[in-house]
């Protein structure tokens, strides 16, 4: 699996990771079973980023993910999880960090995010809290999530040392809005880590110009469309992706997205110009 840097941070981090949104509370232990064997064979193809959160499944996706993950050595795998914005108190912030490390057993975060923001409570409370966890050695990086390029300036800007390394948004070929602001992510080297990156139903129900236009793609590469979805953000600069896959045949398909080259002709086919 490529890896490329993330941030400024100098580390390297794999293009293609593991999302859990949707990894749901009271569901049976086959279903458990399954996301568990999901996650272990992403690990193996060297997805071994895996982005999670508090508030998927209640910390349900945390707790699978931190059973997993113990059965490797730590400095294997990136984890990042998130801070959701009902936690209104600088105490409250902290200590819903510190939960998140209970379910996923661990003693620090690689990444920690703030999950979207809240606008009732200010950026400098926020960054603060960041800051305080990365002094304690709670998470080695920090970023933002769902965060407009004026938010993440003015976060960027309430920090005192750290910086952020990412912004993670909702980004893929049929929803294109983000993208045009890469040339803010690039010049400023902030990551974009763009989720859903196959819509919510991996683009089963995808209809029209652009999935002919994606299937004729990916008939040029013996690849799926959603294969070619993938490697249409990645062979972009400083953008990575965590696809989420309940079925290790998905896992498969993502892993083997990493590997496609796309032509300049063919991205430009994808892009829809008038949103960037």
């Amino acid at each position: 699996m490529r890896k490329v840097e993330l941030g400024k941070s100098g580390e390297k981090i794999s293009i293609i990771g593991q999302g859990t949104w949707g990894l749901n509370r009271w569901k049976s232990q086959a279903y458990y079973h399954q996301w568990r064997q999901s996650l272990r064979k992403g690990i193996e193809l060297g997805m071994d980023h895996i982005d999670t959160a508090e508030a998927y499944g209640f910390g349900k996706a945390e707790t699978i993910v931190g059973e997993v993950i113990a059965e490797y050595q730590r400095d294997d795998l990136f984890i990042t999880s998130k801070l959701f914005p009902t936690h209104f108190t600088h105490d409250g912030m902290k200590k819903a960090a510190y939960n998140s490390l209970k379910r996923l057993n661990l003693d620090f975060f690689d990444l920690y995010l703030i999950h979207w923001p809240n606008p009732i409570v200010s950026a400098k409370k926020y960054m603060k809290v960041l800051e305080e966890l990365v002094k304690e050695g709670k998470t080695r990086y920090i970023g933002v999530s769902n965060y407009s390029v004026k938010q993440v300036q003015t976060a960027q800007n309430a920090l005192k040392k750290e910086e952020l390394v990412t912004n993670q948004v909702s980004a893929n070929v049929a929803k294109q809005k983000h993208i045009k602001f890469l040339p803010y992510y690039q010049k400023e080297s902030i990551t974009m880590t763009a989720y859903s990156p196959l819509g919510h139903k991996g683009f089963t129900n995808l209809k029209g110009k652009l999935r002919e236009t994606l299937e004729q793609v990916a008939h040029n590469h013996q690849a799926t469309i959603q294969q070619i979805a993938i490697a249409w953000l990645i062979n972009m600069d400083n953008v990575i992706t965590i696809p989420k896959a309940l079925q290790i045949s998905h896992v498969e398909a993502n892993a083997k997205a990493a590997e496609i080259t796309l032509s300049s002709d063919e991205m430009n086919m994808l892009t829809d110009n008038s949103t960037g």
